[in-house]
Order: C-alpha cells, then structure tokens, then sequence
C-alpha cells in the first residue's frame, strides 16, 4: 500500500486521461510523417507509408501505461513517472514503430522490451515507504558550505571559458553548435570540467532555483536563473535554458487551484505539439514557428524518438557495453569504444564527427549494455532510485521534493541513469532532502 493516502495533488480523471493522450500520441505519429522525417530526415531517420494495423499497434503500444500509471500524485516520483512517460516512453515507441528500417518483428520486441521496462519503473509504488529518520543539519553551516562549493566549481567554470562565453542564437543551429563544438574542445581541456558543469548544471542550481520558489527567496533563485543562463554561454547546451522554464512552470502547475496537475501538464505538451506540426504543413510557414518547432519538438519531444532509431540499429551490427561506461565496472570490463557512446553513435549516423547522440535512461543503459533485456531491468533499477528519493522525501516538503525529482527526469531524459545519481546530482537530493529537514521544513507550500 502507498501511504499517506490522503496527500494528493491532482483530481485528475482516468477516462479524460486517455482521451487526451491518445490525441498526443497521434499528434507525435503525425509530427514524426509530416515534420520529422521532411525536415530531419537527413539525421537518418526514414518513414514509407505503412499498414493502418502498425499504426494502431503502435498507437496501442503508447497508449497501455495511462490505464495503470497513478493519477493521484502521491508520491513525488509519480510525477517524474509521467514526465518520462509523455516525454520518453511515447517518442521511443513512436520512433521504434513508426521507422521504415526496421521489420514488423522487430518493432513488436522492441515496443514490449520498453513497456515492461516503463511497466517496472513504477513498480516500487506497490511497496510502503522507509521511515529514514530526520537528521537536521544547521542552516548556518549548510549554506556557507554550499555556497562556497558552488561558487568555487561556477568560477573555475567561468575562468575556463573566458574566451568562449557567448549568448548563442537560440533559433540558429549553426550558432549553437559552433559554440558547443569550441566548448567541447576548451572542455576537454581539463578533467574536472565536465563534472563541474553537470553538478552545477543538474544539482546546484537547480536546488537554488527550486529552493527560490519555494521559499520565495528571490536572491536564491537570481543565482540559480542566472548561473544556468551563463552555464549555456559555455556550451550552448538548452537544457540548461529549459531546466529553467521548466521548473517554474511546474511550480506554477503545482501551485494553481485547479489540482489536475496531469492534465494540465499534458495539455502544456498536446496543444504546442498540434500547433507547431500543423504550422510545419503550410506553404507559407514562419521561419519563427520553424525555429520553435526546433527548440520544442526536435529536442523536447522527438529526441528519444531519433535515439530509439540510432541505438537499436547501431546495436545490430556493434558490440554492446556491458555497463562498461559505468566508473568502477569499465576496470573489470573493457569499454570496446574509442569515444564516449553517444558520440560513437552520433557520428555513425550523421555527418558531425563530435556530435553526441546521448540519450535517456532506458537506451544509455540498458539497451547498449546488454540489448533489449537490458530496458527492463533499467526500469526495475530506476524504480529503486524513486523508492529511496520517495522514502527520503516522505513528510518532507512536496512541493520542493516535486520540482528537484522532476529536474531529475529532465537529466533521465538525456543521460545515464548512474550519471543522473552522480554528476546529475540525484543521490545528492536524496540525501539532501532526508539530511535537512530544518532547512526544507523552512519552505512552506
């Protein structure tokens, strides 16, 4: 049994859920035929007209998660759970079913590997939390402590990209990917550098930002808007722009009277999506839509699709990891690539030698470690994580708790599960929140 029944945040409907996810993912099939494949096919993606029964199949495949997954958000992970639905589950199968590459076999092995891995993901909100305890820690000493590490990784950061800092044209791909291609070189440069940047970028802050509202603290969360806007200035990387955005509209949803949360975060993808692919259609389309279609749907919605495509074929043909792009395993296992994997992949399928096709949990990790029976169990790990970070923030602070887990699915979303814990600093939140409780208990809802 799940407990503290009585907590929730949504009154969300079952039927209403359905109906609405069922119009996303036919938006996402259609987005994938008259978007996808037109403008970034070239990325190597392909799509020949294909019976109307794989098209239901695959439809059906998206569609089964709603019927079970909790509408009561409970716990916070659940909404991470339907993060990662709308946003890694659907695109993957999508991009699976709907690719002309692959034979019909094949996307029915590949569609059930990720169903029963999504299907484990939830599986700890079958178990009773673990009471942790509430070790408190001194305000005082916590935030000088904090704050004197941030500032000491933020500037070093800073210092190392002194020549490079700039302000890349978000709606100009050759600006972005000039400036990420000369920071990955300036990056390369030093051994700690890649590290800094992703615990500042995934952990620190982002908790100052989460923390800022919450607490409405707005020097706290000055710092942490302004230390992502310059994060991006070194690498051009959105992610660091759209953590932003992202957790203050989850905040903003969170704090609404009306308390369907799902449903309004589901409509906040549905309507965009239909908009924008319906815009890419026209004769006369704005090369503004264009530009946000490209932010919003090429690297919001569609980027689990390409990589579903990209690693289930790489794999075919390309030995897997055995989890030896995990510190600590690649001493008994020997890592059988050159580059990291996403720039292996990436270069294999486009024209971009650095370009690094990285991708969520599910693929990183267990599709490329051990092929499809790799998803599943990937699933089952994940659900482990939540079980603790939902243990740890158990009569904690919800709201706060929410927006650091859904920060954290942003970073499954794109990277390694065990990256996610460590650079992306989840376990970090875990432990902050089980650790802190006379600094959380400070932000009130």
């Amino acid at each position: 049994m799940i407990n503290n029944p009585k907590v929730s945040y949504t009154n969300d409907s079952r039927i209403t859920l359905i109906i609405l996810t069922l119009v996303y993912i036919i938006a996402v099939m259609w987005g994938f035929i008259v978007y996808l494949v037109p403008w970034w096919g070239y990325f190597g993606i392909e799509y020949t007209e294909l019976s109307i029964e794989i098209k239901l199949m695959v439809a059906v495949f998206c569609l089964l998660p709603v019927f079970w997954m909790p509408i009561k958000i409970i716990r916070p992970s659940m909404f991470a759970y339907w993060i990662l639905y709308f946003l890694t589950y659907i695109p993957m199968i999508v991009g699976s079913g709907l690719e002309s590459k692959f034979e019909t076999s094949e996307r029915i092995y590949i569609s059930i590997a990720y169903l029963v891995g999504f299907k484990l993901l939830g599986a700890s909100y079958q178990f009773k939390l673990v009471d942790f305890g509430n070790k408190n820690i001194q305000a005082k000493y916590f935030w000088l402590f904090y704050y004197l590490v941030t500032f000491s990784m933020f500037l070093y950061v800073l210092f190392l990209f002194r020549d490079n800092l700039t302000f890349a044209d978000l709606f100009s791909s050759d600006a972005v990917y000039d400036t990420r291609f000369s920071g990955q070189e300036i990056e390369n440069q030093s051994v700690i550098a890649g590290h800094f940047i992703m615990w500042l970028s995934n952990a620190l802050f982002p908790f100052l930002i989460a923390v800022g509202l919450v607490n409405k603290d707005r020097v706290k969360l000055i710092i942490g808007i302004v230390g992502l806007v310059l994060l991006y200035m070194t690498m051009a990387n959105k992610q660091f722009l759209f953590v932003i955005l992202f957790m203050i509209l989850i905040y903003r949803l969170f704090r609404m009277k009306s308390q369907r949360v799902i449903t309004y975060f589901l409509l906040g993808l549905l309507i965009p999506t239909i908009l924008l692919v319906y815009s890419q259609t026209l004769k006369d389309f704005s090369l503004v839509l264009f530009s946000i279609s490209g932010i919003f749907l090429l690297r919001t919605v569609y980027t689990s699709t390409f990589m579903s495509v990209y690693y289930n074929i790489f794999f075919e043909n390309h030995p897997y990891l055995y989890f030896s792009h995990i510190s600590g395993i690649n001493k008994f296992v020997d890592y059988p690539y050159k580059n990291q994997i996403g720039v292996e992949v990436g270069s294999y399928f486009t024209k971009f030698d650095n370009y690094n096709a990285n991708a969520n949990f599910f693929i990183t990790d267990g599709l490329s470690s051990i092929g499809l029976l790799g998803i599943p169990l990937m699933g089952l790990l994940c659900a482990i994580v939540f079980f603790l970070f939902d243990s740890s923030a158990n009569k904690k602070n919800r709201l706060l708790s929410i927006l650091l887990i859904a920060s954290s699915a942003v970073a499954l979303m794109n990277v390694s599960l065990f990256t996610t814990l460590i650079s992306g600093g989840l376990l970090f939140f875990i432990l902050l929140i089980n650790n802190s409780g006379n600094i959380i208990n400070k932000a009130q809802e």
